[in-house]
């Protein structure tokens, strides 16, 4: 796997965005799609992948949404965890890669995800600090995807607890 890279805004992530959700809809039937991750706020940077969530009104209903995301070109690139899966399209060296996360609707991590984006949407100052420490978690952790997540979730979870409360 490559090293990770912390790269400045890309303001066209909100199109990639635009057009991949048609793209997903279109192919699954959902319309609970919604774009999160630093590509999700505008002038936040980060590795540069657009990230979309996929809200499920069924669990039950996965493994057939995961058939018809294959079907579009993404592949299954984790291993399904507790309430979440995680799918990829990776293009290569380009700025839109993508990201899928399926995660239940109004579950925890679906309230978690769309709070932290847009607690950091809502807050300038805040985008700017978030900026700054990942590029401080890149370095302690020498590019080390792993290293460098571990180092952010402290911060995310004192962030979810402002917007949770």
């Amino acid at each position: 796997m490559p090293k990770l890279k912390i790269i400045s805004y890309n303001q066209k992530s909100p199109k990639i965005f635009e057009k991949e959700k048609k793209k997903i809809s279109r192919a699954t039937g959902n319309n609970d799609i919604h774009h999160i991750g630093s590509t999700a706020v505008p002038g936040l940077g980060g590795k540069g992948i657009v990230d979309i969530m996929i809200g499920l009104k069924n669990w039950k209903e996965a493994e057939s949404i995961i058939e018809k995301l294959k079907a579009i070109g993404f592949r299954h690139s984790h291993p399904k965890e507790q309430g979440r899966i995680f799918l990829s399209e990776h293009r290569g060296p380009t700025p839109d890669n993508i990201h899928l996360h399926i995660v239940k609707k109004n579950s925890k991590q679906y309230q978690e995800l769309l709070a932290f984006r847009d607690y950091l949407r809502k807050n300038k100052k805040e985008i700017k600090k978030f900026f700054k420490l990942k590029q401080e978690w890149l370095k302690k952790a020498k590019g080390d995807r792993f290293k460098y997540n571990n180092l952010k979730e402290k911060y995310v979870k004192e962030v979810l607890k402002k917007t949770l409360i």
